[in-house]
């Protein structure tokens, strides 16, 4: 009898282990899946990270981070610094990069000195959009989606313009 009750308590106690050791892999199944979509290393979705991975093969030293919703991977391709964004669903949005000002179109450049001949040229952010990303404010019927945001300072002001493939210069913000 004595014997029959310890078989049952060790058969007992195999099946509260073994349905502990169950539910552990259970929760840990699911927090790995949950955990699929953001990488917590890099700040950046799984799917955004593989979408990079495929579009700039030689990026070097790529740092992730979450801009304003969206997936930022800055990094070094060819010796020139760039960002690149991607949306919640991990999809190409954007690139950006500095240029230098003699960068910009000539046309443009020629009716930025004269809108804005009392400002000094700074800096120069060349923006690339994925016409297929659905960015409709930075889609063009041209076809050609690239823009320039130029940094024009004066004495006590500073602000920023929006100039266009087609050569149409605009007053973005001011800073």
């Amino acid at each position: 009898m004595i014997f029959v009750v310890k078989i049952k308590l060790n058969i007992m106690k195999h099946t509260i282990l073994s349905v502990f050791f169950a539910l552990a892999l259970i929760v840990n199944a699911n927090a790995i899946d949950k955990n699929k979509n953001l990488n917590r290393e890099t700040n950046a979705s799984y799917f955004a990270q593989n979408n990079f991975e495929a579009k700039y093969q030689d990026a070097k030293n790529v740092v992730w981070s979450n801009v304003d919703g969206y997936y930022k991977a800055a990094f070094t391709l060819n010796g020139v610094k760039k960002s690149a964004f991607f949306n919640a669903q991990g999809e190409y949005v954007a690139t950006t990069q500095y240029v230098s000002g003699d960068k910009l179109p000539a046309k443009s450049l020629e009716k930025l000195k004269k809108l804005y001949k009392e400002y000094t040229l700074g800096e120069v952010l060349q923006f690339e959009v994925d016409e297929t990303a659905g960015t409709s404010a930075y889609t063009s019927s041209s076809g050609d989606n690239t823009y320039y945001f130029a940094s024009l300072r004066k004495e006590d002001s500073q602000i920023v313009v929006k100039i266009t493939a087609q050569n149409d210069v605009s007053f973005f913000r001011s800073l």
